[in-house]
């Protein structure tokens, strides 16, 4: 599913009207009674809506009718004069007045309302066209609204915030506790930076044209179910374990036994023909213990890893969850770098070490998948001043090394050679625990064993699993999933997506 620019979502919006064909009066009614329908849902108080004179206030001003037809107790307030609506925006001001409705007209400040704390607010003042900051009389609504502690829904998008771009903290933003928005996230509301003003984000669709959407050129998408289950193959009922490949996984030290029980428990069952961890001699009782299907070499060190083994029989390598940063295992990730002929996933500490020495990140083979978090990143290739310069940074990056890079994060972004993002669209906080990581790293490990692509692996490892964490939250609670159960969900999710 395509991520579309503001100016693409207009576009959707013409071709919908034209090729329905439907009126853009009417397509704003079905988008208008998707928002009614949630916000019944959402509150039984006093409304009071804040519309714009453009479309986005057009849509709360159909909201308002909706809500007074159902008997609520609604105050309508419109930002701007009578004289400077759209189109559509007039025509739903004319249908309340049909109704006998007050409106207000907020013209200078002195006529900003007073609103109480028990009251829901609508922000229908500006849409996702919005590109410069707020100002005026729109900025002091916008104001009045974030200091009052009443609930706020946002329409299509908080108003002040930038759809396409970051939007600098000194611009005046509504605060939503949800916003309602239409047919697709827009791709601000991927990142952490803008989650205090978009609330619980809740996707409407209102019918727009989805075939032409998905024509329009995007180098962003969103994985969904869809997605994955083009990616993922059956099983050959004639297949052995020599048919899906054989993964090592370099893991584990004094005291993060854990980081490789993980990893190789993920690797395992997400299909992997053969899994094997290499780890310090230390840690053998406890992988065959923990994990008895995977096989184990161990270094000569007891604590850490200091030696490749021989690398030849493997089809991907997985290394870094719980690997430290020793001097000797710096040595031994650049080593790695130089002799491994299979694909790499590199993950956690094997990033540590490769940050710690950058001249490394010269030796990457291409396709080879990272996947850090975001201080790892920042470590390998440095600060940034915002989430949407981080991943300008991170497609710069992924194109310069020719590498996939995974961002983990709550819309984790894999970046590809090519310039390509993917917005995972699963999983839940639940995942934000020590161990999440590891599994992870052996699913996308696993794939790639068997003969997924680079960028294949890891937009399907991803998003299994944070489906898997989906499903385990499911039974039990973001508190409480840990990432052992994670692996124990994976099967249910892949059966799902296969529909077996």
């Amino acid at each position: 599913m395509k991520l579309l620019t503001a100016e693409q979502f207009r576009m959707a919006d013409a071709y919908t009207i034209q090729h329905e064909p439907i009126s853009s009066v009417n397509l704003m009614e079905r988008a208008a009674t998707r928002c009614y329908e949630q916000i019944t849902n959402i509150t039984n108080n006093t409304v009071c809506v804040f519309a714009g004179t453009g479309n986005n206030g057009g849509d709360g001003l159909a909201i308002a009718r909706m809500l007074l037809k159902s008997g609520r107790d609604v105050r309508i307030f419109i930002c701007g004069r009578e004289n400077s609506m759209s189109a559509d925006c007039k025509t739903n001001y004319l249908r309340l007045k049909k109704l006998n409705a007050p409106v207000n007209f907020i013209t200078s400040e002195k006529n900003i309302p007073e609103i109480t704390p028990d009251s829901t607010v609508i922000d229908a003042m500006f849409g996702t066209g919005l590109n410069k900051p707020l100002e005026g009389i729109a900025a002091s609504v916008a104001q009045k609204i974030n200091h009052q502690t009443c609930t706020v829904v946002s329409i299509d998008i908080p108003s002040g915030l930038f759809a396409d771009e970051h939007t600098p903290p000194s611009c005046i933003t509504v605060k939503a506790d949800y916003t309602l928005t239409f047919q697709r996230l827009k791709r601000c509301m991927l990142f952490a930076e803008n989650a205090l003003n978009t609330g619980q984000i809740m996707v409407l669709n209102i019918g727009l044209n989805e075939t032409y959407m998905d024509s329009l050129p995007s180098s962003f998408t969103l994985t969904d179910d869809e997605t994955v289950k083009k990616i993922l193959l059956p099983r050959k009922k004639f297949s052995h374990k020599g048919t899906y490949g054989h993964a090592l996984l370099l893991a584990g030290s004094k005291g993060k036994a854990g980081a490789a029980v993980l990893a190789a428990k993920g690797c395992i069952r997400t299909g992997a023909g053969l899994s094997t961890a290499y780890i310090p001699d230390t840690l053998l009782t406890i992988m065959q213990t923990a994990v008895p299907e995977a096989m184990c070499i161990t270094d000569r060190s007891t604590d850490y890893l200091t030696t490749l083994p021989d690398l030849s029989s493997y089809t991907a390598i997985g290394a870094g969850p719980g690997l430290g940063a020793q001097k000797q295992t710096i040595t031994l990730v650049g080593e790695l770098l130089k002799q491994a002929e299979c694909p790499l996933i590199l993950d956690a500490d094997a990033l540590n070490c490769i940050s710690m020495n950058k001249k490394l990140l010269r030796q990457l083979p291409e396709n080879s998948i990272l996947t850090p978090h975001p201080k790892e990143f920042e470590r390998l290739f440095g600060k940034c001043k915002n989430d949407f310069e981080r991943n300008e940074k991170q497609i710069a990056a992924s194109v310069k090394y020719k590498a996939v890079i995974v961002l983990k994060g709550a819309y984790t972004c894999i970046s590809t050679k090519d310039g390509k993002c993917h917005y995972n669209t699963s999983g839940n906080a639940g995942l934000a625990k020590g161990g999440s990581g590891d599994v992870l790293t052996g699913i996308i490990t696993s794939l790639r064993a068997q003969g997924y692509s680079a960028e294949d692996a890891a937009v399907a490892g991803v998003y299994l699993h944070g489906m898997a964490a989906d499903l385990a939250v499911a039974q039990q609670s973001e508190y409480s999933i840990t990432a052992s159960e994670v692996t124990d969900f994976s099967g249910k999710a892949i059966r799902m997506l296969m529909g077996r």
